[in-house]
């Protein structure tokens, strides 16, 4: 009987502290969602916070993932999660939007967040040389032969994910990308650099629907099968050459296209 007494009042006290630790966590929380951290600010890792407070990991999960729903936080992958520099229940007035220009394309991303007020961000999740896709190789006249350049990148605005950017490249003239810096630039300014000049369309981009697949859905933070503008552009340069094509997986709840 004492020894079952011991184990009683033991467990009680572990109970006891793990209230007290998620009472902590909680009120972490709550100077969250009451503005006590600064936006942009990255909040701790998993990790980090599961050794300040001692709770168990799904319990972090779980109360990240609550504000992040509420729009208190942002996940970005690969960089980690910070506080949003959007008040929540303005998503309205938080998307992107841009606008169709008169040479057929439309508004470029950063232009698009710079006339929001948004900060545009870009990281890079991928460059590698593939055989590529058959609507880029026709595109380049490439046969059997011949290898393309993929460069996939996250865009986003007010460190919200927006788009997922494709882009594929003829990957001998365009070997240099693999060394350029692609965090928080410009696609169309690192190719001017290069010399390549500004990249052209001849013809209008083509839009459609799309289900956000397993692969590219973590990076949108968003679920598989969420439906995704797909926007496809086809870019020459001066000489008329092919010089990309290029495919946007974007959110349709963050983006807005005005004609």
């Amino acid at each position: 009987m004492k020894s079952t007494k011991k184990h009683s009042s033991f467990s009680m006290q572990e109970t006891d502290e793990a209230e007290e630790e998620n009472e902590d966590l909680s009120d972490r929380q709550k100077q969250i969602r009451e503005g006590a951290f600064v936006p942009g600010e990255r909040i701790p890792s998993e990790d980090k916070l599961n050794g300040m407070y001692g709770v168990s990991r799904i319990t972090v999960r779980r109360a990240l993932q609550e504000l992040v729903e509420e729009g208190y936080l942002v996940k970005c992958p690969g960089k980690g999660t910070y506080v949003s520099e959007r008040i929540p229940g303005m998503s309205a007035q938080s998307k992107v939007r841009a606008k169709f220009t008169q040479n057929n394309d439309v508004q470029s991303f950063t232009e698009a967040c710079e006339s929001n007020n948004q900060r545009a961000g870009a990281h890079l999740i991928s460059i590698e040389e593939v055989d590529g896709i058959d609507e880029a190789r026709d595109f380049f006249g490439f046969g059997s032969e011949g290898r393309l350049l993929r460069v996939l990148r996250i865009r986003t605005a007010d460190r919200t994910p927006i788009m997922v950017e494709e882009n594929y490249f003829p990957a001998g003239e365009y070997g240099f990308l693999r060394k350029a810096d692609f965090e928080d630039t410009s696609l169309y300014d690192i190719i001017a650099a290069s010399g390549h000049g500004d990249p052209m369309l001849t013809e209008p981009c083509a839009l459609d629907l799309e289900k956000a697949p397993a692969d590219l859905a973590p990076y949108l933070d968003v679920p598989v099968g969420e439906p995704l503008f797909c926007l496809v552009g086809r870019y020459f340069d001066a000489d008329g050459s092919a010089m990309y094509l290029g495919k946007q997986h974007i959110v349709g709840t963050r983006y807005t296209f005005r004609i």
